[in-house]
């Protein structure tokens, strides 16, 4: 438990360096005990604050919560016990011989990994409503621009193939999380310098847009470009411009990892301000994902290893994970905000504010559900030993982590979206998810 773990040495790469960020022109004092949270156990009790409040406009169903855990497969449960859920449609970039650039494209993935639903809402409403273009002005404007319309107000949907690849095979897809870490990998394929960290200073919208192959602006194009300025140069100002050296420097442990990104890169700190009384509430969405997802890509070794402190993170809080928390009786929104999720018309009156009390309590509670659930399947194998098989010549301690429930339910997420009756998300333009 946090409790009972020695703090860290002051000796580690990550804790003299923070000091010397902090404090560079003095010694390092001898550290007895930590001088704060780190950043992973903030979000765990800023959360559990908001979800526990009265009032809150979320309500998280224990009951459910226990239901669905006892109702885990074994199959499923074994899944859970480890980082092999990552990746399991192969849409990342790998080079088992080159881990430094293998990091860097998962530190560029999720530094603009955030905000794709605007491109889908522009082209529906540019297919419906041609009158309304304007409000949409990236997407919508695009395609009235391209001629994606006819002389009668129709519009048009190229002839293509199943596998025909180009601007009109894109041009009626909405933008997805595939299409930002498939574009990042095609590019690091056509040329292995793409994401140096110097090249990545110099970047741009239409820079990044040609870089993905993507064949109009993106949703919040110019902040996904500065971001990934922002990694670029703080690669460079602090470790020689190696993703591996900012691995290394958190001394193997996940949530000291969390700490520095979040200090040295601007765009990651996911803090919204709770509205009611002013206190902060840490998500570090985007900084965590990172983590995890280098625990995933490199099976938890190398410059994934990060042994039992990967259980510090916890899920990863964004849309699709409260839809399906929401249909498994997990999550229940106040009427006023189920109203606004489910039965909205495309109207700004239907978006969820970043950084109101709707937006705050449905993110905070996706985190503390996702909490009971780990807690709860944890109580489950400790009474059913057999889900968690010692098996000979394993030397891996499997455990349950936040980080392998939030893919299991994210990759649910993904495969109900379409499905009649799946559920709508919440809407909130941001760039922390």
């Amino acid at each position: 438990s946090r409790t009972s773990r020695a703090p860290p040495a002051m000796g580690t790469p990550a804790l003299n360096w923070l000091h010397q960020l902090h404090a560079p022109d003095r010694p390092p004092a001898p550290l007895t005990r930590p001088s704060m949270l780190h950043a992973c156990a903030l979000v765990r009790e800023s959360t559990a604050r908001v979800a526990n409040r009265p009032g809150c406009k979320v309500t998280i169903d224990d009951a459910a919560i226990a239901r669905v855990v006892s109702r885990m497969s074994n199959d499923v449960v074994a899944s859970l016990l480890g980082p092999r859920r990552f990746d399991a449609d192969g849409v990342h970039f790998n080079d088992p011989d080159d881990p430094e650039l293998t990091a860097r494209y998962i530190l560029c993935v999720d530094a603009i990994n955030f905000c794709f639903w605007p491109d889908h809402e522009a082209i529906r409403d540019a297919k419906a409503q041609r009158d309304k273009w304007a409000k949409y002005p990236v997407t919508a404007q695009y395609l009235v621009k391209q001629d994606g319309f006819d002389n009668d107000g129709e519009f048009k949907v190229p002839v293509r193939t199943e596998n025909e690849e180009g601007p009109n095979a894109l041009l009626f897809q909405g933008l997805e999380y595939e299409h930002v870490a498939g574009g990042l990998r095609k590019a690091l394929e056509a040329d292995r310098g793409a994401l140096d960290a110097k090249r990545l200073t110099g970047i741009d919208g239409p820079k990044l847009r040609q870089m993905l192959g993507w064949p109009r602006p993106l949703p919040l194009e110019d902040e996904r470009a500065r971001l990934l300025r922002e990694i670029g140069q703080g690669l460079i100002n602090h470790f020689g411009g190696s993703a591996a050296r900012l691995i290394n420097a958190a001394n193997g442990r996940a949530d000291v990892l969390v700490d520095l990104v979040v200090r040295i890169f601007g765009g990651f700190r996911d803090v919204s301000i709770d509205p009611r009384d002013g206190s902060q509430v840490f998500l570090y969405k985007r900084a965590q994902i990172f983590v995890g997802d280098l625990w995933g890509r490199f099976n938890g070794r190398g410059l994934g290893r990060f042994d039992e402190s990967i259980k510090e993170l916890t899920m990863f809080a964004d849309y699709r994970v409260p839809v399906v928390l929401r249909n498994m009786g997990i999550l229940r929104y106040e009427p006023n905000l189920a109203r606004k999720v489910d039965q909205h018309n495309f109207s700004t009156a239907d978006i969820v504010s970043a950084g109101s009390a709707e937006e705050v309590d449905v993110r905070a509670c996706t985190v503390q559900a996702v909490e009971r659930m780990r807690r709860a399947l944890e109580e489950r194998i400790e009474k059913e030993p057999e889900l968690n098989p010692t098996i000979p010549g394993e030397v891996d301690e499997k455990f349950v982590t936040s980080v392998a429930l939030d893919w299991f339910l994210w990759t649910e997420g993904e495969r109900q979206r379409d499905d009649a009756g799946a559920g709508k998300h919440h809407r909130t333009l941001t760039v922390f998810y």
